[in-house]
């Protein structure tokens, strides 16, 4: 049991009087949890022992141990506190008194945890999938507040993220403010310049692309819906109805990484600029899990409820791009009309 005090004087006595009792749970890693069932484990933490005992060694690897005054800290215990502030929207308070932490220690290990895992994220060298933004919403920051504001007017970061049929993220871009447009976050989002660079290196089979929603431009390996005004004929509303259902994907991808990490509801950090970097490492852990998990619908089930859906931007396309967006109706023109067969 720890007890602050402060000091007052009256008639030149001092007095010292209680100002906050702060009840840490002592023996949290070395007792309590070694008792859970993995059952217990998982709804806590939000991840398998399995995926937890894969991420243990990966994060040893990396990092260098942190010292409470003469106690270092355990690589388990830094771990698993910024788990616990991941998957819960518990205080910062609260998680340090449950893993007898203090607040500045827990703070220096979220930011080593979160570094690490942007660190081992793995490059991708061949895309095939579905791409879409959605926003993680925040606080207002103290820096032009108003940018950060959406169309549904609360602050928000954007994240992008392309990802494949097993829900697993082949590439995640976050750091654009919730104001930004969809196509402007794409053209400037690491994939896209790389693509464009090397499209070989990405898609090495002509007949490879990534399904996207109308938001997004029509080029020869980004293939978006047809839009509707009315005028669309059979074949063609055929063809956005099985794009709709690919790109299910990615709604799922998401819906699965908000319901998991709760704290992606409402990122309620001070340091502003390092919001991105902790959504990424949510996008590891994602990453992570999906390899070594199942039983995932729960967790899908609960972030679909707060999944924001972000509205089609009618945006012209660069003409500079004329020949890729040529080869991109193309490509549609020949998908559209072998799905309607």
């Amino acid at each position: 049991m720890l007890k602050l005090y402060f000091v007052i004087l009256v008639d030149e006595e001092e007095y010292y009087v209680d100002e906050i009792e702060s009840a840490k749970i002592e023996n949290y890693i070395e007792i309590t949890i070694p008792r859970f069932s993995d059952d217990q484990f998982r709804q806590h933490f939000r991840i398998t022992r399995e995926s937890f005992e894969y991420l243990l060694p990966t994060i040893q690897k990396e990092i260098k141990v942190c010292k409470l005054g003469r106690t270092p800290i355990s690589v388990e215990k830094q771990i698993l506190s910024v788990l616990w502030i991941l998957a819960t929207p518990d205080s910062y308070r609260s998680v340090a008194e449950r893993f007898n932490l203090s607040k500045s220690s827990l703070s220096k290990s979220f930011f080593t945890i979160v570094t690490i895992l942007n660190n081992i994220a793995t490059s991708v060298e061949k895309v095939i999938g579905a791409v879409d933004g959605t926003f993680v919403p925040i606080k207002a920051p103290f820096i032009d507040p108003e940018v950060y504001r959406t169309r549904k007017c609360y602050y928000a970061i954007t994240l992008q993220a392309v990802c494949d049929a097993k829900l697993k993220f082949r590439d995640a871009f976050a750091g654009y403010p919730g104001s930004v447009s969809d196509i402007r976050v794409f053209r400037n989002s690491g994939i896209y310049k790389k693509i464009l660079e090397n499209p070989r290196k990405y898609f090495p089979d002509p007949d490879m692309f990534i399904v996207a929603d109308k938001a997004y431009p029509l080029l020869d390996w980004c293939i978006p819906p047809y839009i509707d005004r009315g005028n669309l004929n059979e074949r063609k509303r055929h063809f956005n109805l099985k794009i709709s259902q690919t790109r299910q994907v990615i709604e799922r991808a998401f819906a699965l990484l908000f319901g998991r990490f709760r704290r992606l509801r409402y990122l309620d950090m001070n340091r502003a600029d390092f919001i991105p970097s902790t959504i990424l490492a949510c996008c590891v852990l994602h990453n992570i899990c999906i390899e070594r998990e199942a039983n995932l619908q729960t967790y899908i089930d609960e972030g679909a409820a707060i999944i924001n859906e972000d509205e089609y931007n009618d945006v012209e396309n660069p003409v500079n791009f004329d020949e890729l967006i040529r080869n991109g109706n193309d490509k549609r023109e020949r998908l559209c009309e072998t799905l309607y067969r």
